[in-house]
Formats: structure tokens, C-alpha cells, sequence
């Protein structure tokens, strides 16, 4: 049986990040017909359906989701910049190992942030990945004070014109591992799609230039739709769309309550991941076993073994050990880390514990014969992520006076726009056979060497893990787990 027949049980990491940003106290009154509620966007309009596949910016790109069934569920009529989706975008090799690095800076740099306001007891999984593009598409249209505190929040260290290409080319990368095909008599499967789509309200002035770097980079189109009349009806439809493109992996990404009069944009980022376990852990061999949380106390839970010994990347040194559990097609793994010592504070190891120290185990990892037992749990999370912002810096985008996103509009035609608050959902499952991982994300704004000696791991207590890339070192997702029960 294929696993792609299987129930939908394997891995789930569901996303989903909500930004509101709503008109200022002067904003006209939408309900008014004599009030200036602004010009009708620029860009050029799709006389077809929406989700016909004859979009500029949908050139039967992996990531831009090109299915007519499940494109067809979104709302509003297409809109699209003049530009289509840069399919080879030039960027420096220095500058995208730069641009790298700062993306695996701001996936810790939020997971710190996320633990500092959840407490140490709770467990944590999310997609920096996913939360940094749907952030960048945003930060597209900041200026001046509002986007010098994102790029400080969000590590976004290159220009422009040479952040949004990074990005890109990142995407497009990410898109090829779908690629890979497995042997007809392999029941495994592989699979990693990434789009990002937005909704703007049909008489908001955006800018021509905005539109055409949203198509240009980010493979996004615009869907124009009515806010004013009819918010809660497109908060349903566009709940419906991120559904479908994840699976039906994250319901309700956008909560009841979350649109209104007043939104004027609504930006989605998703990501569906599904991958085999290159070595596959034995059903037969899962058996109850105690794991130690943070207060030294035991829960047992189904600890999952390997039949044999395999060989893949592990790292050890009086601080830390690490292996990586690589998915088929050996681009992508489960790399989990956790102290040494089993006598070790969690919680000092892990304040030491940074986007350097990461960099440097992964850099050290090498092929090595062991045996790896590792839990099987579900997780899930539910964050307000307005305050991990501010904390991080971001502060004027949430203010309706400071906030400023001119480089997305005509402020002379609107009231202002900021950002009111930012949801982010997740959910985790681990088994025997694989990784399944969807994201979604949602921006709303309104008015090798030779072996060594065999080594032997199991993960009964805590322990980071993330999902990665490695052609590209990039965190597609990263967790903390303290208690798999």
C-alpha cells in the first residue's frame, strides 16, 4: 500500500500566522459611498476565472500550486503585476549563504522568544520558513522606522534587491525536491509544495511595482475581493483554500472575529511536506518506554527503534549529540539534538544553544554505523506571536500612527494600514513510517569521513528536532520537546 493512500497520520506540522492591520481613526467610513476608499488597483486584470492555470506568475511552477480543483477554491476576482515568476533568479553564492544563515538566525531567534513566553515546560513546533515569507511579502511594502524593526525581527540583512531574489531562488529550489522519484516497488513517498497567494480589497490603490514583486519573487498573484460587504463570508472561503492546500491539515487559519470592515489585505504563505523515512523505523519494535521531562518525574511513551543499525550523520562532544534521520532522497532529514550528557541541565544547554551552535554541529556531522530510538508523539500549538514580535523589536507595525507600509500603496488614496495581531497555529505527529508537514501562513492587513566506533542513541528526554534542508541549510521547521506524552 502506497503511503500516500495511508490516513494523513504520519507527521502533521500545521501553520498558520494572522496579521491584521486596519485603517487608522480617520479612515473614510467603507459603508459611506461618498467617502475615498481609494482607487482600484492598477495591476493588470485576468479576465478569467480565478484559478485558471494562464496567470503570469503561474507557469506550472512546483510550489504554485497549479491544481484547477483546489486554485478554484479561492476567492475574488485574479489580479496580476505585469511581471511573471523570475524561474532562475541571479544571486550570488556569498550573498545566499548570508541570506541562509540569517533565516536559520531568526528561526531560533523566535523559537528563544516563544519558549521565554510559553514557559519551559511547554513543547514548541513551527515553521520559521513559513513565517519568514509570508513577513517577507509584507515587508515588500514597509519603509522607513517599520522596516528597519522587521528586518532587525526578522534578520533580514540583505538589500532589497537582494533579499526578495534570495527568496526566490529559495523557492525554487525547495521546489525540485519534489522531484524525486521513488523505484515503482518502493512504497514510499516524497513530497514538498510551497505557494503563496494574497487578497486585496478591489478598490484598495495598490501599487503597480508592488504587485509585480509579489509576482516576480514570490509567484503571488492577488485575488480582489470585498471586504467591506462581505468579510466573513471571505474569511470562509479563503479558510476553505488554505485548507485544501494543506491537506486539510490547518482549519480556521484565519478565527472568527479576524477580518472586518476595515481589512484591506491578506497575504498566505502554505507548505506541505510528506516524506518517507529513508530507514524506516519497525512498528513491531515500538514498545512503551519512560521518558524524563525537565523536573527529573517519567511519562512513558511509544519509543520507536530501528530493526538494524544504520549508517547517517551523527555528531557527539561533551555538550551535544545530534543524528540525523534522513527522509528518501537524502536532501531533507529529521535532525535531532539534545545534551550529552544525560545528567545535564536542559535548560543551560539550551540557553547556550543559538543558530551558531547549529551551524557548527551540522557542519561537524559525519557518516557513522548506530542504532537511534526515537519517540513516536503528537504535538500542537497555539500562539498570539504579537507579543514574540514586539520583543524582537517590531513595534511600529502594530502602531495605526507609526506604522508605515507606503511602499504598498497610495497613501494619499487611504487611510493608514497596521498590523493588529499574528496568529500561528502547529501540529506535530511522529510514526514508524514517515513525515507528513503542511504550513500555512496568512498576512491580514486593513485600513563525509570514515566511520567511527558504532554509537547508540535514544531520545527519552528532551530534545530539539527540526525538518531540513540541506542543499539549501535551511529550518523548514523547528521544535522543542519536553514531554512527548
Amino acid at each position: 500500500m502506497s503511503l500516500k493512500s495511508l490516513p494523513r497520520h504520519l507527521l502533521v506540522a500545521t501553520l498558520a500566522l494572522l496579521l491584521i492591520a486596519c485603517g487608522s481613526s480617520d479612515d473614510p467610513d467603507p459603508q459611506d459611498p461618498n467617502a475615498n476608499n481609494g482607487d482600484p488597483p492598477a495591476a493588470n486584470q485576468n479576465n478569467d476565472e480565478p484559478g485558471n492555470n494562464d496567470e503570469p506568475g503561474n507557469n506550472d511552477e512546483p510550489g504554485n500550486n497549479d491544481d484547477p480543483a483546489e486554485v478554484s477554491e479561492a476567492p475574488g476576482q485574479r489580479l496580476q503585476g505585469s511581471k511573471t515568476r523570475d524561474d532562475d533568479p541571479d544571486v550570488d553564492d556569498q550573498l545566499f549563504d548570508e541570506f541562509t544563515a540569517d533565516n536559520r538566525s531568526f528561526a531560533f531567534s523566535i523559537l528563544e522568544t516563544l519558549q521565554d513566553d510559553e514557559g519551559d515546560d511547554a513543547n514548541l513546533f513551527l515553521s520559521p520558513h513559513s513565517i519568514s515569507l509570508a513577513l517577507a511579502m509584507t515587508y515588500a511594502g514597509a519603509q522607513e522606522d517599520t522596516k528597519a524593526e522587521m528586518a532587525e525581527a526578522l534578520h533580514f540583512l540583505l538589500d532589497d534587491d537582494e533579499l526578495h531574489p534570495a527568496f526566490n531562488k529559495l523557492d525554487q529550489e525547495l521546489a525540485t525536491r519534489a522531484d524525486f522519484e521513488p523505484e515503482e516497488d518502493e512504497d514510499v513517498a516524497f513530497d514538498l509544495d510551497i505557494v503563496n497567494q494574497t487578497w486585496g480589497h478591489e478598490t484598495f490603490p495598490f501599487y503597480d511595482d508592488y504587485l509585480d514583486l509579489l509576482s516576480l519573487h514570490y509567484g503571488a498573484g492577488m485575488y480582489a475581493v470585498d471586504f467591506v460587504s462581505n468579510f466573513e463570508q471571505i474569511r470562509q472561503e479563503i479558510n476553505a483554500w488554505v485548507e485544501a492546500q494543506t491537506e486539510d491539515r490547518i482549519e480556521d487559519l484565519l478565527p472568527e472575529d479576524s477580518l472586518d470592515s476595515d481589512t484591506r489585505f491578506v497575504l498566505v504563505n502554505a507548505i506541505y511536506f510528506f516524506g518517507s523515512w529513508k530507514h524506516p523505523f519497525e512498528e513491531d519494535l515500538t514498545e512503551d518506554r519512560a521518558f524524563t521531562r525537565l523536573d527529573d518525574s517519567t511519562v512513558d511513551v511509544p519509543m520507536m527503534r530501528l530493526p538494524d543499525t544504520i549508517t547517517t550523520d551523527y555528531f557527539e562532544d561533551e555538550d551535544t549529540v545530534a543524528v540525523s534521520l534522513p527522509y528518501i532522497g537524502d536532501d531533507v532529514s529529521m535532525l535531532a539534538i539534545m545534551p550529552a550528557d544525560e545528567n545535564d541541565d536542559f535548560l543551560q544547554w539550551e540557553a547556550e544553544f543559538g543558530r551558531q551552535e547549529f551551524d557548527a554541529v551540522t557542519a561537524q556531522m559525519s557518516p557513522m554505523e548506530g542504532y537511534v530510538e526515537f519517540p513516536s508523539f503528537e504535538d500542537e500549538g497555539d500562539f498570539d506571536l504579537q507579543p514574540a514580535f514586539k520583543a524582537l523589536g517590531m513595534e511600529d507595525a502594530f502602531d495605526p500612527s507609526d506604522a508605515d507600509f507606503t511602499a504598498m500603496y497610495d497613501r494619499s488614496q487611504s487611510a493608514n494600514l497596521y498590523i493588529t495581531d499574528i496568529f500561528h497555529k502547529s501540529f506535530v505527529s511522529v510514526d514508524e513510517e514517515g513525515t507528513e508537514a503542511a504550513a500555512a501562513t496568512a498576512v491580514v492587513m486593513g485600513i563525509e569521513s570514515a566511520p567511527m566506533e558504532m554509537f547508540d542513541v535514544t531520545f527519552d528526554r528532551p530534545f530539539y528536532y527540526a525538518i531540513y534542508d540541506h542543499p539549501t541549510d535551511t529550518i523548514l521547521f523547528l521544535g522543542r520537546m519536553v514531554d512527548p506524552s
